[in-house]
C-alpha cells in the first residue's frame, strides 16, 4: 500500500475517530478527521482523499446520507471512494440491510458498527484497489 493514500474519517464519535486515526496511521495512511458532514466536506475538498469513511447518523439521523450525496455531486470529491460505517440498522431496527444506490446512497460499501480493526483494514484495502 502506498503511503500516499489519504483517508478522511467523518463521524461524531470522538473516541471512534481517535482510535481509528491511530489504527490507520499505524498502517501508513494519511488521515484527517471531522465531527460532522459539513466540516468533513470542507476538509475533504482541501485534502482530496482517496477514501472517505462516513458515519450515517451524526447531528441528525440523515446527515451521513445527505453528505454521501453531496460527495457524489462534488466534482472535487467524485474520485474518492466512500465507505459508510454505521450502526443505523441496529439503532433504527431496520428489517433490511442498507445497500449502495447511485441516487439515494451513492457509496462504495456499507459496513456495520462495531467493526473489527482487521476487517476495517481489509475493506479499506479492497476499496482502494478498485
Amino acid at each position: 500500500m502506498p503511503a500516499s493514500n489519504k483517508i478522511m474519517l467523518i463521524d461524531d464519535d470522538r473516541n471512534f475517530l481517535e482510535s481509528n486515526r491511530e489504527l490507520l496511521e499505524a498502517c501508513g495512511y494519511e488521515v484527517q478527521t471531522a465531527f460532522d458532514g459539513e466540516s468533513g466536506l470542507e476538509l475533504a475538498r482541501c485534502m482530496r482523499p482517496d477514501l472517505i469513511i462516513l458515519d450515517a447518523m451524526m447531528r441528525t439521523e440523515m446527515e451521513g446520507f445527505e453528505t454521501a450525496r453531496k460527495i457524489a455531486a462534488d466534482p472535487a470529491l467524485q474520485q474518492a471512494r466512500v465507505i459508510m460505517l454505521t450502526g443505523v440498522s441496529a439503532a433504527m431496527h431496520l428489517p433490511f440491510d442498507l445497500e449502495p444506490d447511485e441516487q439515494w446512497l451513492p457509496v462504495h460499501r456499507i459496513l456495520d458498527k462495531p467493526i473489527a480493526p482487521s476487517l476495517l483494514i481489509a475493506e479499506i484495502e479492497k476499496a482502494l484497489r478498485c
